[in-house]
């Protein structure tokens, strides 16, 4: 933008090159907020500059904006002009000219930094959102630490957290609304967020039965392992080096008596690098190794293709492995993997889920929205409240403080977080049955799937389960 005023500030008009400049202000603002390394003496500086990987935290728009004193700004009618003006396509068009013109080192050192065109789309519609009502959501700011080359990195998300607003104008202006999706279920609260004002008699709800027959499927609440442990993967006690060690024994058996492919699905890359690890370093994942060739899913979402087609290679080619019974994919909830993938017939003949796929408590975004959904309030300004230490806690690596608003939540919140859990759980284990003659095996590892049925309540966690799961 700078390059461009620079050249055409003589050509613009008064009113173009204000409109420029103060996107320029804004720009710069933004930046200032993410490279924490200058102290503005903002409310937006933490006394404490975080962990390692770096630093975290919410704001209200006014606090935003009031922050980077910016709150003067009329953002609607920059908006407006940057729409009417095609800024975006001309700056970058002018961008895109001047590097081409560059020497070949400048335009070796550009690669790696994405397209200018995306950039400032992706301003433009952060600018966007700031225009929203104030209550109607919240902006992350994440900072990271300097890479070893000095680089600053990190990121401004605003995240809406009613959709109420946006929806009642579809309802109103069309005569039916359809909603439809793979992984819907549960329904209920998200009919209860979207639609609160709706009366349920103008609301409908059908679901496809799958068309499998019962026996293609064998669901098993998994609750101890080999050796008698019970297994309870729940954030405080799933590091347990006895119950990992146990788990390691349970695949070793599955690796064993089930052919062909074997998908585990852990519920963060950092927890299945722990016990992978730690498999290692016991010698579990040799014995595994013996059966299976052993996969894991990487962490770049470029990488996952060829580790597929190796894993489907293994299965398909097994006889030119004699001694080994196919392959054992190791999966992340959520990842690139339980979304979407194709895993039919020998692919995934069992789908092991280890333990319940419950968010991380100290993810930033999830606290707010759950808060949303609470009406917990928020004090009106950042600066030096108890609220500011206790997110700055809770999202610097000490998830804590997040698990305490999550315990603290009545019916709504906590009806939320399950879902998500729900949800993330029928997304992964329906990877495998994808044909009607197809069949796989389910194995839910963790205590709290094998409750009591006499004893569960209306709201237990596996009630939630489809229904051709319960079946």
């Amino acid at each position: 933008m700078e390059s461009y005023l620079k050249r055409f500030q003589n050509l613009l008009g008064p009113g173009n090159r204000r409109y420029i400049q103060t996107l320029m202000v804004i720009t710069r603002a933004f930046l200032r907020i993410l490279c924490h390394g200058t102290n503005t003496g903002g409310p937006f500086c933490p006394a404490s500059e975080g962990t390692e990987s770096g630093f975290e935290f919410s704001m209200t728009i006014n606090e935003f904006l009031f922050s980077l004193n910016i709150d003067n700004i009329n953002l609607v009618k920059l908006v407006y002009y940057m729409h009417e003006s095609n800024l975006i396509h001309k700056v970058c068009g002018y961008g895109d000219k001047v590097e081409k013109e560059s020497v070949s080192e400048a335009s070796d050192q550009r690669d790696g930094e994405g397209s200018s065109l995306s950039g400032f789309q992706a301003l433009l519609g952060m600018l966007l959102s700031l225009t929203n009502k104030d209550s109607d959501g919240r902006v992350i700011v994440s900072r990271t630490r300097p890479n070893p080359e000095g680089k600053k990195g990190g990121y401004l998300k605003y995240v809406m957290l009613s959709g109420e607003k946006i929806f009642s104008e579809v309802l109103n202006q069309a005569h039916a609304v359809i909603l439809a999706g793979g992984t819907l279920q549960p329904i209920e609260e998200t009919k209860e967020r979207l639609f609160p004002s709706l009366p349920p008699e103008r609301m409908h709800f059908f679901s496809c039965g799958h068309i499998i027959p019962s026996e293609n499927i064998l669901p098993i609440a998994v609750s101890h392992g080999p050796s008698g442990h019970s297994f309870d993967f729940s954030y405080s006690s799933r590091s347990s080096q006895i119950m990992i060690e146990e788990l390691g024994l349970l695949l070793c058996n599955i690796a064993t008596l089930v052919p062909e492919g074997v998908i585990v699905f852990f519920s963060s890359f950092d927890y299945e690098s722990m016990v992978y690890n730690s498999w290692k370093e016991s010698g579990i994942l040799a014995r595994i190794a013996k059966k299976k060739r052993v996969y894991r899913e990487p962490r770049k979402s470029s990488e996952v293709n060829a580790v597929l087609r190796e894993y489907t290679d293994t299965i398909d080619h097994k006889r030119q492995f004699e001694s080994m019974n196919g392959a054992i994919l190791f999966a992340i909830v959520g990842g690139k993997i339980s979304e979407g993938i194709n895993f039919s017939d020998g692919m995934g003949r069992c789908i092991v889920m280890v333990g319940l796929p419950y968010p991380s408590p100290s993810d930033i975004e999830l606290i707010e929205r759950v808060k949303h959904i609470e009406g917990i309030g928020r004090p009106s300004s950042l600066i030096k409240t108890p609220e500011v230490s206790v997110q700055a806690q809770c999202f610097n690596g000490d998830a804590q403080v997040g698990l305490n608003i999550l315990r603290s939540c009545k019916h709504r919140g906590k009806q939320y977080y399950e879902n998500l859990c729900i949800k993330a759980l029928n997304q992964s284990i329906g990877r495998a049955i994808r044909h009607i003659n197809d069949y796989a095996a389910i194995l839910l590892v963790d205590g709290r799937y094998a409750s009591d049925p006499t004893e569960r309540r209306s709201s237990h966690l596996t009630n939630k389960l489809p229904q051709w799961i319960k079946a």
